[in-house]
């Protein structure tokens, strides 16, 4: 005789925060890391300064644990260079820093091992475009047409983009210096004459 079970089923979007947390759980759990959170956040648990030349590799949780269940695992960090030996004078304090991120006591040991830190590409501020005064009008007189403002608008930041992407501008050339200070330029124009 089996019972009918029922289940509790809602049919709510999952953000994909929420998908891709989940996925990165799975993946980082091949290197013992149960949360990827430590991976993701690195840079605010230890701060920039140590973040920018270390980086955690993996997590090992000790198998058992014969004091009072607390589960302290060792935590294996890659250190870029010369930077090893504060690394490991600063110990007590990342380990402090992850343990107080978890709210329990994570990590008990750090093993350190030399290697290269990839740099993190650093972003570039957006610049709004540059357009001179036929530019201007010329976009403008193509978008005279359109009777909705925002959408007005809208199109002209996206065309003074195109507009600037296409159209880059040479750098003016400048001076080249003499030895003796002079600039060669000038030197060229006044033998000319």
């Amino acid at each position: 005789m089996s019972e009918n079970v029922t289940e509790n089923r809602t049919f709510k979007t999952k953000s994909i925060a929420e998908l891709a947390g989940a996925i990165n759980n799975t993946t980082f759990q091949r290197f013992g890391f149960v949360k990827s959170d430590i991976l993701i956040h690195w840079k605010e648990i230890v701060g920039a300064v140590l973040a920018k030349s270390s980086l955690p590799e993996r997590l090992i949780m000790p198998k058992n644990n014969d004091y009072d269940g607390i589960r302290a695992g060792t935590l294996h960090i890659r250190v870029e260079g010369s930077f090893a030996p504060e690394m490991q004078h600063l110990e007590p304090l990342v380990i402090d820093r992850i343990n107080s991120y978890y709210g329990y006591k994570a990590i008990e040991k750090l093993v350190f091992h030399h290697g290269m830190i990839n740099p993190v590409p650093k972003t570039k501020n957006y610049q709004k475009p540059i357009l001179n005064d036929s530019q201007k009008s010329e976009l403008e007189s193509l978008l005279k047409n359109i009777k909705d403002d925002k959408l007005r608008k809208s199109l002209f930041t996206v065309g003074a983009e195109l507009i600037s992407r296409s159209n880059k501008q040479k750098p003016k050339q400048t001076k080249r210096f003499t030895r003796r200070g002079l600039g060669s330029m000038e030197t060229v124009d006044k033998k000319d004459r």
